[in-house]
C-alpha cells in the first residue's frame, strides 16, 4: 500500500467513526444457520462431517457477505456518476448524502470479511457494467426503485435470521437506509425522461438481470459442491430440486415485478412477461446454468 493510500484510509477511518460505525463479530459460530440456505433440507448436508458441514455454511454466508460488500461498492460508484449528472444543487446533495451511506455500509461489512476482497461476483459485474455504461434515469430505476427496494427485505431477511448480534444490527441499519434510497429514486425516476436507447437499454438489462435471479440458488451450490468435494450433474439437479422447488426463486421474481410495475413502465413488464422473465428456472435448467458457469 503506498503512503497516498494509507493517508486516504486513515482520513476516511475519521470520518466513518463521526457515522457510528457498526460493530465486530461477537461469535465464532456460523454467521447463518443451516436453514437459512435450506440445506437442513439435504441428505448429502446431514450426512457429511461436522467439519464440511462447517465449511459449507461458511462459504455460504461469506458469499452472501462479498455479495453484499461488493453492492455497497457499487453503490458508491453510482452516487458519484449521479452527482456529476444532477440537473441541481438539491439533487447533487441528495446523492453525495447517498453515497455517504453506500461507503458506510462498505466499511461496516468490512469486520465479518477476510482480508482481501476477492473475486467480484457475475451480479456485481454486471451492475458495474450497468453504471458505466447507463445514464441518469435507467440507472435511478434499475439501481433505486428495483434493487434498492428489493435491498430493504434482503437485508431485513439476513438480520432476521444473523447469529452474530452486531452484524444482525448492522444489516437492519443499511435496511433501514435501504428504504430511504428506494424512496430517492421513486422521487427522481420518471419515466417520461425515458428516451428510446434508454429504454432499450432498461428492457435489455432487467432481462439480464431476471435471468440471473430465474436460475435459482446457485451460490448454495456451489457451496456443496465445493465442500463436499465435487458433484456431478445429476447431483446438481437433485439439489436445485430439493433446495428451491421454484416456491422461493418464485417470490423473488414476484417481489421484483411489484418493482418494476412503476407509472409508464407497463411496456417494459409486458416485455419481460412474454419472455418468460418472472417465471423460475425448473432444477434442471438450474442445474444447466450451474454446469456452464463451472
Amino acid at each position: 500500500m503506498s503512503e497516498r493510500e494509507a493517508d486516504i484510509q486513515r482520513t476516511a477511518a475519521r470520518l466513518l467513526r463521526r457515522r457510528a460505525a457498526a460493530g465486530t463479530p461477537q461469535t465464532d459460530a456460523p454467521l447463518w444457520p443451516a436453514e437459512h440456505f435450506g440445506l437442513h433440507r439435504l441428505r448429502v448436508y446431514s450426512d457429511a462431517r461436522t467439519e464440511q458441514q462447517r465449511g459449507i455454511l461458511n462459504h455460504c454466508a461469506q458469499g452472501l457477505l462479498r455479495e453484499s460488500w461488493f453492492v455497497e461498492r457499487g453503490g458508491m460508484e453510482f452516487c458519484a456518476r449521479m452527482v456529476l449528472a444532477a440537473d441541481s444543487a438539491g439533487e447533487r446533495q441528495l446523492y453525495s448524502l447517498i453515497g455517504a451511506d453506500e461507503a458506510a455500509h462498505y466499511a461496516w461489512l468490512q469486520p465479518w470479511l477476510p482480508a482481501g476482497s476477492g473475486a467480484m461476483d457475475t451480479f456485481n459485474r454486471f451492475l458495474a457494467d450497468c453504471v458505466a455504461q447507463s445514464t441518469p434515469q435507467p440507472l435511478a430505476y434499475l439501481m433505486q426503485v428495483v434493487l434498492e427496494g428489493f435491498g430493504i427485505v434482503h437485508y431485513d431477511g439476513l438480520a432476521a435470521n444473523c447469529n452474530d448480534p452486531a452484524l444482525a444490527d448492522t444489516l437492519r441499519r443499511m435496511a433501514e437506509d435501504e428504504a430511504l434510497h428506494h424512496a430517492a429514486g421513486l422521487a427522481a425516476f420518471r419515466a417520461e425522461r425515458l428516451g428510446r436507447a434508454e429504454r432499450e437499454f432498461l428492457l435489455d438489462a432487467s432481462y439480464a438481470f431476471l435471468q440471473m435471479m430465474r436460475s435459482g440458488p446457485q451460490a448454495v451450490v456451489a457451496a456443496l459442491d465445493q465442500g463436499l468435494e465435487g458433484l456431478d450433474i445429476t447431483a446438481a439437479q437433485a439439489l436445485f430440486a430439493m433446495l428451491d422447488d421454484g416456491a422461493t426463486t418464485a417470490a423473488k421474481l414476484q417481489r421484483l415485478r411489484r418493482l418494476m410495475d412503476q407509472p409508464g413502465m407497463g411496456w417494459l413488464l409486458e416485455n419481460l412477461e412474454a419472455r418468460g422473465a418472472f417465471n423460475p428456472c425448473d432444477a434442471d435448467e438450474m442445474a444447466a446454468v450451474y454446469r456452464a458457469s463451472r
